[in-house]
């Protein structure tokens, strides 16, 4: 493949990154949560599982364990999720969602939804379908 080439894919990722991460942390700035802390991607997460412990959420999410405490500090005092001693382990916490971290989580779904619509417009079905599996090929070369 020609450098040029190369190169000029690099810029287009990484244009596409920025443009969605500009989108994302607008958005989230909107809904009161800050962009970065992993808050939305911890509601989303939690929307999908019912009572997972620190530990289970912190591997899904690519959290480390500090940022993760903090995280879900500020998430408990802004009353969008519940912690529970977890009776199987005296040392580990059950996180839920509350009501109202659930309508968040919502929210942050819908969005994300939104932003694969963009995505996608203009596209046919078997266009996503052979983008997808190019794209697929880039993320196994980086495995």
């Amino acid at each position: 493949m020609k450098e040029n080439m190369k190169q000029e894919l690099r810029e287009v990722l990484f244009q596409i990154e920025l443009l969605k991460r500009k989108r994302v942390q607008d958005f989230l700035l909107q809904i009161g949560l800050p962009p970065g802390q992993g808050q939305a991607r911890i509601l989303v997460f939690l929307d999908s599982h019912s009572s997972v412990t620190q530990r289970e959420i912190a591997d899904a999410c690519m959290l480390d364990v500090t940022t993760m405490s903090r995280t879900l500090d500020k998430l408990e005092k802004q009353g969008l999720i519940l912690r529970e001693r977890n009776p199987g382990c005296r040392r580990s916490y059950q996180i839920s969602l509350t009501a109202e971290g659930r309508k968040k989580a919502e929210e942050v779904n819908g969005e994300f939804s939104e932003l694969e619509e963009i995505l996608c417009a203009g596209f046919q079905q078997q266009e996503i379908k052979g983008l997808t599996e190019q794209l697929r090929k880039i993320e196994e070369n980086l495995r």
